[in-house]
């Protein structure tokens, strides 16, 4: 009886072990922290068809690189990944090129232009938005330890570092360095930097962390997301939408701050280059509010699912242990107009959706008939972030 005991105890600790161990994941990638959940699905040439969460690849180095199809740097980079592919082929390092294009699409651009690592398309807005993935590519660096050890370019994924990765040992990243010290390529380290300037490499990349934020062709409009979180709307005139509409070069740094300091460095640089004014404020706007229909909501169901998931199958969107939100994230890059949640539905739940149209009309009758959800316009006070000259 004793024993019994003792193995129950047992059994019951790990469980909350690894309960706890899969809440702490962070919502956002950040270089040095854990890496966020990832859940995959319809794998292509690998081992394994999904992936349900990342604790799966413990224990191996893992390069994600998060592509597309008209991403003309991405397919670039293909020969330089499959040749990485090849030379660790039989070590414990997972490529994995991650798309939000059907599984259609990838598999006949796969006829012509070989992947040798892991593909996997229909990833969900979910797994983008927890990686930050402003621009295309972008490639995230994971220890065997599971924390990110830069959030990069491929370019900059050498033998030498997936080597250091591999005994263990944490590579450093000039430009992702969050913390210089001493003198690096001959230059003293920086004690605060802001450059932002015409880019000077067809790379698109950035590279973020508590006192780092930068890269190559970055979408200004990307960072200002990055640095003021949940934006509905940009509010500014059409000469001041075109500036933040560019590409720059782009490096803010400061070493030793924190992320809010971090932020404003950024916003004054900003304003000083461009010579604007940044302003957080609430508005009344018109947006989208995605509310029960006249009948009430159906198709979810409070879940039971150990672990939570999510993936695109072509026009399907199937979620696991899953809150609302997540179909928020899929809904809102078909709409023209800021999207809010009004449901109701709180938790996690088990729920799938199927709508391959851009029309709000066909979304509206998708929603009703699966879910008993419309979308309905409306006028909100929400978060806006004014930019003026």
């Amino acid at each position: 009886m004793g024993r019994f005991f003792k193995l129950l105890s047992l059994i019951v600790l790990t469980a909350a072990c690894s309960k706890s161990a899969h809440q702490a994941r962070p919502d956002f990638v950040r270089k040095g922290g854990f890496a966020p959940q990832l859940a995959l699905s319809g794998i292509i040439n690998a081992p394994v068809t999904e992936l349900k969460n990342i604790e799966e690849l413990k224990e191996k180095v893992v390069v994600l690189e998060f592509w597309a199809t008209w991403c003309e740097p991405c397919v670039e980079n293909i020969p330089r990944l499959n040749s990485l592919v090849e030379k660790y082929k039989g070590k414990p390092v997972v490529f994995i090129s991650i798309t939000d294009e059907t599984g259609e699409k990838i598999a006949e651009f796969l006829r012509t232009n070989p992947l040798k690592g892991w593909t996997a398309p229909g990833t969900t807005a979910a797994v983008f938005k927890a990686y930050r993935v402003f621009e295309r590519p972008h490639t995230v660096l994971i220890g065997r330890d599971s924390k990110v050890a830069a959030i990069t370019s491929l370019s900059e994924v050498t033998e030498e570092r997936l080597n250091i990765l591999l005994a263990g040992q944490t590579p450093s990243f000039d430009g992702s360095q969050e913390e210089p010290s001493g003198v690096k390529n001959g230059t003293a380290a920086a004690i605060a930097e802001f450059y932002i300037g015409e880019p000077v490499s067809r790379d698109m990349t950035a590279e973020y962390g508590p006192q780092y934020y930068g890269g190559h062709n970055v979408l200004l409009t990307g960072a200002l997301e990055y640095f003021y979180g949940d934006i509905k709307k940009i509010d500014a005139s059409k000469p001041v939408l075109a500036k933040l509409g560019k590409r720059y070069e782009l490096r803010v740094r400061l070493p030793g701050g924190s992320g809010a300091e971090l932020a404003e460095l950024f916003a004054a640089g900003i304003e000083r280059a461009l010579k604007v004014k940044l302003k957080m404020v609430k508005k009344d706007i018109q947006v989208y509010l995605l509310t029960p229909a006249p009948g009430g909501v159906k198709g979810f169901v409070r879940s039971k699912a150990a672990k939570s998931y999510a993936r695109r199958e072509g026009e399907d969107f199937i979620a696991e242990r899953m809150p609302v939100t997540a179909l928020c994230d899929v809904l809102k890059y078909k709409l023209d107009l800021p999207l809010l949640n009004e449901t109701g539905l709180k938790g996690d739940l088990d729920y799938s959706f199927q709508s391959g149209s851009y029309e709000l009309a066909a979304i509206n009758t998708s929603l009703m008939d699966q879910l008993g959800l419309r979308l309905q316009k409306a006028t909100r006070r929400v978060a806006v972030l004014e930019v003026r000259n």
